[in-house]
């Protein structure tokens, strides 16, 4: 009895969780196999492979291990990626200003006391001049 009550309690708690999702490889994701190549698809998949290497070399390996063209499309590349990634970084900060509220420095009670007499101040003029129009205006 425990045992079927354990796996009704399983069984329903495993109706709340998210499916398993098996992604498998496309075709537009998937190479050629090698005797299918042409020669041109073959040179496609060499470069492809070493362009894999040489991008993620750091910029003193690349001045080292690299030259010719290979060097100038590694110095376009990370070039473009250091101009992007200053380019989000400035986006960021921009979005994060729009998006900060500013904060108000709270009064003091002194500066609240100030406030109010300088409305209460300002009251007993208008109302003073205020008196003055209406007994000039007789």
């Amino acid at each position: 009895m425990r045992i079927a009550a354990l796996c009704c309690l399983i069984a329903g708690a495993s109706a709340f969780a998210p499916a398993a999702i098996s992604r498998s490889s496309t075709a537009l994701n998937a190479r050629v196999p090698e005797g299918d190549r042409s020669p041109e698809i073959s040179e496609i998949y060499q470069l492809a492979d070493r362009w894999a290497e040489i991008r993620l070399y750091s910029d003193e390996e690349a001045k080292e291990k690299l030259s010719g063209e290979e060097a100038e499309a590694y110095e376009r590349y990370h070039a473009k990626v250091k101009e992007d990634i200053e380019k989000a970084q400035d986006l960021a900060m921009r979005m994060a200003k729009a998006v900060a509220i500013p904060q108000v420095a709270k009064k003091s009670k002194t500066q609240r006391k100030k406030d109010a007499w300088a409305n209460k101040q300002a009251r007993a003029a208008a109302d003073a001049a205020y008196e003055a129009s209406l007994t000039s205006s007789k």
